[in-house]
């Protein structure tokens, strides 16, 4: 109340821990102060999984972890990104540019992305000639993003539900997604499988059933209610897109200050579908009293065809907006 008294702008509270309804405050929570390490990033996931099954929407975690790196560590598997043009930044933590990478992937498909530690720097370009393209690749891709995730981010303000979630929340009826707790969904479109293991270049990616799936990267269409092996070189996290899937893609931007176009409408055929894209003015609390754009989309399959009701969310002509995947 005091924030809404005195500030104009909305409240946002960063906390490192909460009770049920706080979510109802603005708040969003983080998993406190842990350790750059491979153990800590892989209890991340499964972590931040169970936090938000709570109803909680807002978890995140300092991406590279946030407390010192030690003086030296050197990895069983030889590193997949070499260290030596970064060692102002990383001293003898051999490995540590590759574990930053793997984490800020991972971290591009968090509700909160957020990178954060006690390093001497933190600039993209801070962990080596090598890690530099890849990580500058990602954080594109979420700014990328952006009218996707904001939309997501209406849907919870309506119900409530989040929009990181374990698989058995939307595929309940596949009994081989019970104990899976390295891979998750983003959203309705994206299934996430971070690469949590120092050295590997490939992991298992169970498919969930009742649904073709795409492979983000390749739009190689596979079959559900599978496991597969993906190839994962450190450029690469496993990424899929349900069949059907609706997502928009907005404008490069460098800030969310920015103004931000629709630059893209991409559709993964296999399934009739529906998507909310939703806007407003990113500040301040003028959507509570009706102050935003909706525009419905949907996607009939049989048709192979997007409609769309709504405020318009673009203005060039529909054809140069939509891109179905095709493959």
């Amino acid at each position: 109340d005091g924030f809404r008294r005195d500030v104009k702008n909305r409240a946002l509270i960063l906390s490192r821990d909460a009770y049920l309804g706080s979510q109802r405050n603005g708040t969003m929570v983080w998993s406190s102060d842990i350790y750059p390490t491979w153990d800590a990033f892989k209890r991340q996931v499964p972590t931040g999984l169970d936090f938000t099954a709570s109803g909680m929407a807002y978890w995140t975690n300092d991406v590279g972890g946030w407390q010192y790196l030690p003086a030296e560590h050197h990895p069983a598997h030889p590193p997949l990104l070499d260290p030596s043009d970064a060692r102002e930044n990383v001293g003898g933590y051999d490995d540590y540019p590759e574990l930053y990478t793997r984490w800020f992937e991972y971290g591009t498909f968090l509700p909160i992305m957020r990178t954060h530690g006690s390093r001497k720097y933190n600039e993209v370009w801070s962990y080596g000639k090598q890690a530099e393209p890849i990580l500058e690749k990602y954080l594109k891709l979420r700014y990328q993003l952006m009218p996707y995730l904001y939309s997501l981010g209406y849907k919870t303000y309506q119900t409530g539900a989040p929009f990181m979630r374990a698989l058995f929340m939307d595929f309940p009826n596949d009994p081989n997604i019970a104990d899976i707790r390295d891979e998750y969904m983003f959203g309705p479109a994206f299934l996430v499988a971070p690469v949590t293991e120092q050295g590997a270049t490939s992991r298992e990616v169970y498919l969930p059933a009742g649904t073709d799936w795409y492979n983000y990267w390749t739009n190689e269409r596979v079959r559900g209610g599978q496991a597969i092996k993906v190839d994962a070189p450190i450029e690469v996290l496993p990424l899929f897109v349900r069949a059907g899937a609706i997502v928009p893609l907005g404008s490069a931007i460098e800030n969310t200050g920015q103004e931000q176009k629709i630059e893209k409408v991409r559709v993964y055929p296999g399934a009739d579908s529906e998507f909310t894209l939703y806007n407003d003015d990113g500040k301040t609390y003028a959507y509570e009293m009706g102050e935003f754009k909706t525009t419905h989309l949907r996607w009939d399959d049989a048709a192979q065809k997007l409609t769309r009701q709504g405020t318009p969310a673009w203005t060039e002509p529909d054809e140069r907006i939509l891109e179905i995947v095709k493959r």
